[in-house]
C-alpha cells in the first residue's frame, strides 16, 4: 500500500505498554473468562453477583465523583419515595451506553498515539461501537427483555410486538453497511500513508467479540453481566489510576486528596483499591446488581427497592462525570493520558486544542454549540425520565399480565417470557397454552428447574403421566433440593407400581417435613405393599398423631394387624376407618373378609359387630 512506507509511525502507541496495556485493556477477556468459568463450578452465579456487581459494578462509581449534584440525588429521593422505575431504567439503558462509549474511547485513545485523527474515522468507530454493541441486544432474548421490562414496568406503552423483530433486520442491514464503511475507511486512508492504530483494531475486536460472546452465547445473562463487568471494571481502573497519576505528575489541576492518592508506590495503589472495595461493599450490602438482570424484575426478590434506587444515582453520577474516557478531543484529558495537545480532536471538533490556527470566533461558536448540545442532552433525559414517571404515577403501567403477554409474542426466543406467559395460563385454566409456553421455556433454557417442574404438572394434569414424570425427573436432577419435584415422583412411582421406588423418595422428603400426613401416609403405603411391616406400621401410626381419624391409615394398620394374626385389632381398626369414612371401600371389603375369616376360624373375635378393642403387638 503506497504511502505507508513513508509514513513513520510512533513506536509508542501503547497507552502503557504491550506488558501491560494487552492484559489491562485488549486481552482481558482471555484472562477472565477462565477465572469466572472456574469460580462458576464451586459458587452459585447469584453469589458471583452480588460481589462482583456490589464491589466491582458499584464500587468502581466512587473514582468519578467527590460532590453529588443535588438534582440527581434529589431525583433520586423523589423516585424512591413515590416508588417509581423510571431512573432505574434509565441507568440500565445508560449503563449499556456507557460500555459501548468506554470501548469508544479506547479505540480513540489508540488512533490519537499513531496520530489517526481522521474525522471520518472517529465518526466510524462511534457507529461501529453503537451498531455492534445493540447488534448483540437485539440477537439476545434475555437482554432484551431486560431492557423491555424495565420499559413497562416504568410506565411505557406496550410496544408493537413486531417491532422488535423489524427493528432487528433493520439494525442487521445498518451494521452491515457501517462495517463496510468502517472497512472501506481503513483501507482509504492507510493507502493514504496515515494507518488507524493496529492496537485499535484489536481493541475492536476484542471488545466487540467479548460483549457478544456475554450478551449472546454466554448460557446465563447475570454470568454474562457478570465477565462483562469484570473486563469494563478493569479497564477503568486502570485507565483512571494512569490518568490521575499523569496528572499529578504534570502538576496540572488536581486536588490535594489526587495528589496524595496518585503518587507512585505500591501502598498507594492498595488504598485505591481499598477504597473501590470500600465503596462497592454498599452495592453488596444493598444487592446492586439485582436490577440488571430479568429474572429479579418479573419473577420478584432482590434489594430492598428504595435503598437500590439511593444506590442508582451513584451509578447516574459515574456515566455523567465519567464519560471523558471518551473525550479524547478535550485538551485536559489529551494532557493526562500524555497525548500531543497541539493534534486537532479526533471528531474534527476545531476547539479542541489552543493554538490550531482557527480563529477565535469559531473557537467560541463551536464552544457554544457544545454547551447547546450538553443542555439538549439533559433535556432528552429529564423529559423520557420524567414522562415515564408521571406515566408510571399516573397508573399508566400496563397491567403484569398485559406486560407478559406481549413479552412472550414481542421476543419470542425468551424463556423466561414464555414462562411468565404460561403461568398466567395455568391461573386461567388453559393448559393447552399453558403447556405451550412450558415447552418453549424448557427448550430455550433446558437447566431451568422451575419450567421443567411447571410443565410436569401441566402434563400431569391433562393425563400424560409417563412423559411428567420425565419432567420430574429432569427438575429434581437440576435441584436436588426441590422436594415439590421429589414428593411428584414419589407418588409418581407408587401408582404406577414401583413402591420400591417410591419408598426412598418419600423418606428423603419427610427428612424436611417430618409430620407431613400425606407424605407419611404414601411412605406406610409403599412400605405395606413392599412387606416392611414394622416400618410401615410406624409411618402409619405417624400419620395417626397428626391426624387421629384418617380413615386411609387405619385401613393399612388393619390390615398390618390381620398379617400377623390378631384378626380382633384387625377388625378395630377397619370399623374405626369406616367410622371416619364411610365411603371408603377398601376398609369396608377388609371387614367383610375379615368377619368372614374370623367366623370360619372361630378364634374367638367379636361376632356381634360390637367394637373390639386393638392389641398392642
Amino acid at each position: 500500500m503506497s504511502g505507508v512506507a513513508g509514513k513513520k509511525i510512533s513506536p509508542n502507541f501503547w497507552i502503557l505498554s504491550a506488558g501491560w496495556d494487552l492484559p489491562l485493556f485488549i486481552l482481558t477477556p482471555l484472562l477472565i473468562l477462565p477465572l469466572g468459568l472456574a469460580i462458576r463450578k464451586v459458587t452459585s452465579i447469584e453469589t458471583m453477583g452480588l460481589f462482583v456487581l456490589g464491589f466491582g459494578g458499584f464500587g468502581h462509581h466512587l473514582l468519578g465523583f467527590i460532590l453529588a449534584p443535588a438534582f440527581l440525588i434529589a431525583m433520586g429521593t423523589l423516585f424512591s419515595i413515590l416508588d417509581l422505575n423510571a431512573l432505574v431504567c434509565a441507568t440500565v439503558a445508560w449503563g449499556t451506553w456507557h460500555g459501548a462509549m468506554q470501548i469508544n474511547g479506547f479505540l480513540r485513545i489508540y488512533d490519537a498515539k499513531v496520530k489517526s485523527i481522521d474525522p471520518l474515522t472517529a465518526r466510524l468507530d462511534f457507529l461501529m461501537c453503537l451498531a455492534w454493541f445493540g447488534l448483540a441486544i437485539l440477537h439476545s432474548p434475555a437482554k432484551e427483555l431486560s431492557l423491555v421490562a424495565q420499559y413497562y414496568f416504568s410506565g411505557g406503552h406496550l410496544l408493537p410486538p413486531s417491532l422488535l423483530e423489524n427493528l432487528t433486520r433493520v439494525w442487521d442491514a445498518g451494521t452491515a453497511a457501517v462495517t463496510c464503511g468502517f472497512l472501506w475507511q481503513t483501507v482509504r486512508i492507510w493507502r493514504a500513508g496515515n494507518p488507524p492504530s493496529p492496537i485499535k483494531l484489536m481493541a475492536m475486536a476484542a471488545g466487540f467479540g467479548f460483549w457478544w460472546y456475554c450478551t449472546v452465547t454466554v448460557d446465563s445473562l447475570l454470568f454474562g453481566i457478570l465477565l462483562w463487568e469484570v473486563f469494563h471494571d478493569v479497564q477503568y481502573n486502570a485507565l483512571v489510576w494512569l490518568y490521575q497519576r499523569r496528572r499529578v505528575d504534570q502538576r496540572l489541576d488536581v486536588g490535594r486528596i489526587e495528589k496524595f492518592l496518585f503518587k507512585p508506590g505500591i501502598a498507594r495503589i492498595g488504598l485505591y483499591a481499598g477504597l473501590i472495595l470500600a465503596y462497592g461493599y454498599i452495592g453488596v450490602l444493598t444487592s446492586y446488581g439485582d436490577f440488571t438482570v430479568p429474572e429479579k424484575i418479573m419473577m420478584g426478590g432482590g434489594a430492598v427497592q428504595w435503598i437500590v434506587r439511593i444506590t442508582i444515582v451513584s451509578a447516574l453520577l459515574h456515566f455523567y462525570f465519567d464519560g471523558f474516557i471518551w473525550r479524547v478531543r478535550e485538551e485536559g484529558f489529551r494532557q493526562g493520558m500524555g497525548l500531543d495537545a497541539s493534534e486537532r480532536a479526533s471528531r474534527g471538533n476545531p476547539s479542541a486544542a489552543s493554538g490550531n490556527g482557527y480563529p477565535e470566533e469559531v473557537r467560541s461558536v463551536s464552544r457554544r454549540l457544545r454547551r447547546n448540545q450538553h443542555a439538549l442532552n439533559w433535556a432528552l433525559f429529564i423529559l423520557a425520565v420524567g414522562g415515564l414517571a408521571i406515566s408510571q404515577f399516573r397508573g399508566g403501567a400496563p397491567e403484569f399480565q398485559a406486560v407478559v403477554l406481549n413479552l412472550s409474542e414481542s421476543i419470542p426466543g425468551s424463556w423466561l417470557a414464555h414462562f411468565l406467559s404460561g403461568t398466567y395460563y395455568k391461573g386461567q385454566g388453559n393448559l393447552e397454552l399453558a403447556e405451550r409456553d412450558y415447552r418453549l421455556t424448557v427448550a430455550y433454557h433446558p437447566q431451568f428447574a422451575m419450567g421443567q417442574l411447571f410443565l410436569a404438572d401441566i402434563l400431569k394434569k391433562r393425563g400424560r403421566f409417563p412423559e411428567a414424570m420425565d419432567h420430574y425427573r429432569a427438575a429434581l436432577e437440576l435441584d436436588s433440593t426441590s422436594d415439590e419435584s421429589r414428593i411428584n415422583l414419589a407418588y409418581g412411582y407408587l401408582q404406577s407400581g414401583h413402591p420400591e421406588i417410591a419408598a426412598p423418595f418419600f423418606q428423603k422428603a419427610l427428612q424436611s417435613d417430618s409430620e407431613n400426613v400425606g407424605l407419611n401416609f404414601g411412605l406406610g403405603t409403599a412400605l405395606v405393599e413392599l412387606g416392611r411391616g414394622p416400618e410401615a406400621r410406624h409411618a402409619l401410626e405417624s400419620v395417626l398423631r397428626v391426624e387421629p381419624e384418617h380413615s386411609g391409615a387405619m385401613d393399612y394398620l388393619g390390615k398390618l394387624w390381620e398379617l400377623q394374626g390378631a384378626s380382633d385389632s384387625a377388625i378395630a381398626y377397619y370399623r374405626r376407618a369406616l367410622k371416619s369414612d364411610t365411603g371408603n371401600a377398601s376398609a369396608r371389603e377388609n371387614l367383610a373378609a375379615a368377619i368372614k375369616r374370623s367366623s370360619v376360624s372361630g378364634s374367638g373375635t367379636d361376632r356381634t359387630g360390637e367394637k373390639t378393642v386393638p392389641r398392642k403387638p
